[in-house]
């Protein structure tokens, strides 16, 4: 600057005085968009960002900025912060770091992570599920806290959409309670075929539910996932108690007894008694199927899938191609449970339903999750350019939970099941 005629110098640094005396700090600049965040003055908020990306421009102020427009709920803005910026997007880590800011932000309305929107259940199991710490011990203090409806709306999201992590979590929590119907939920989220240390007080937890009336009348649904969880157990003692409970059910004319026993036949299904499959079979493709009998056949058949049973893998087929083909949720769970699951498919199941499955997930016509899910396997396969395929839907799932109602339940999934995967294989 010293060979800079005087006058020029002297307007330089007068320039550089008034733009500092006009504008806060970096960490000033910081407090102050939080806070018009935290006070619910959104449009001030953004000005002031919008203000603060052009002045500051480091790394750490991409990813600041890439948070504040999460939590402004403009997701598409925070995603271009962040990936068109070469430097950023190039680094390790990234991806991971990107989407934990992403699923904190639309968890909870504040940085505090007091107040969760309604989407922190999906939120909170994708970060326990990834190994959060914090994410972990809140999964844990809810299992050792809540009411069983309250918690009812971790534990599914964990049984039927997560891998193992986040539903052993709460398995651990609810035996700490000393509660009976705690006893029986943690039983229903650990009994398995392996061998663990409580499987036999699980098991005779379980039976003693199914031959309970005030069980089967006041928490069906407990009753049922109890039958199920018996047969996923391959106990012989197990299976002895679920043909004791079908006996019981058989030749009843009464309709909640008819209904009861094809639930029961649905354990005899997972424990692979495929001769009650007929009977399933016509309840879940007749005219007027049960959507819950139906739902869980189709557990009962990914089990057996996952067990090695080639037997189930008709019915699968059926299912996606029927009931699938008009309830899309029964599709999503198949992709999931077949694309995201603990333990990776062989080559031979990708190369059948598995690679027929993505094909069809993927189609330019279907939903919007399906082409979030086929991309989820493309990236966990590691296959080539598959995280920047996950991007590009991403985007689209970003501007659809901002369009319209953007806390709507059909708008919010894909877009937390993409943070999801970026998270946990990206």
């Amino acid at each position: 600057m010293r060979f800079l005629p005087p006058l020029l110098v002297l307007l330089v640094l007068g320039t550089v005085a008034v733009r500092c005396a006009q504008n806060p700090h970096r960490e000033e600049a910081r407090v102050r968009i939080t806070g018009l965040i935290q006070g619910a003055n959104l449009e001030r908020a953004r000005e002031v960002l919008e203000d603060y990306t052009q002045r500051y421009t480091t790394i750490e102020d991409r990813w600041f900025a890439s948070g504040m427009w999460f939590r402004l709920r403009d997701p598409v803005r925070a995603l271009d912060t962040i990936w068109n910026d070469p430097a950023i997007a190039g680094a390790e880590g990234t991806a991971r770091r990107f989407a934990e800011t992403g699923l904190l932000a639309i968890g909870w309305e504040t940085e505090d992570r007091r107040d969760p929107t309604m989407m922190e259940p999906w939120v909170l199991i994708a970060l326990a599920e990834g190994g959060h710490d914090w994410a972990q011990e809140r999964l844990a203090q809810y299992g050792r806290e809540l009411q069983l409806e309250a918690a009812i709306l971790y534990f599914f999201p964990a049984y039927r959409q997560a891998s193992r992590a986040p539903l052993e979590t709460l398995v651990t929590a609810f035996r700490e309670r000393g509660e009976e119907i705690f006893d029986v939920a943690a039983a229903l989220g650990a009994l398995r075929a392996e061998d663990y240390p409580e499987k036999a007080r699980d098991i005779a937890s379980l039976r003693k539910v199914l031959v309970s009336e005030d069980w089967r009348r006041t928490y069906r649904d407990v009753w049922m996932v109890a039958a199920i969880a018996l047969g996923r157990s391959g106990d012989p003692g197990a299976l002895e108690a679920l043909q004791g409970a079908a006996a019981r059910l058989e030749g009843s004319v009464d309709e909640r007894d008819r209904g009861d026993l094809a639930r029961v036949r649905l354990g005899l299904l997972t424990a692979g008694r495929f001769e009650v499959d007929p009977p399933l079979a016509k309840e879940v493709f007749g005219r007027r199927p049960d959507l819950q009998v139906t739902s869980w056949y189709m557990e009962a058949l990914i089990h057996r899938y996952r067990s090695g049973d080639k037997r189930s893998e008709l019915r699968l087929r059926q299912i996606w191609e029927g009931p699938g083909a008009r309830v899309r949720p029964l599709r999503s769970r198949i992709a999931r449970a077949f694309l995201l699951q603990d333990t990776r498919l062989s080559d031979e199941a990708v190369q059948t339903f598995v690679g027929r499955m993505v094909r069809e997930l993927e189609a330019p016509d279907g939903p919007l999750i399906g082409h979030v899910l086929g991309r989820a396997w493309r990236l966990r396969a590691g296959e080539d350019g598959a995280r920047d395929g996950l991007l590009e839907v991403l985007r689209r799932a970003a501007e659809a939970f901002t369009s319209g109602e953007a806390e709507a339940i059909e708008l919010a999934e894909p877009f937390v099941e993409a943070l999801r995967a970026l998270y946990l294989y990206g």
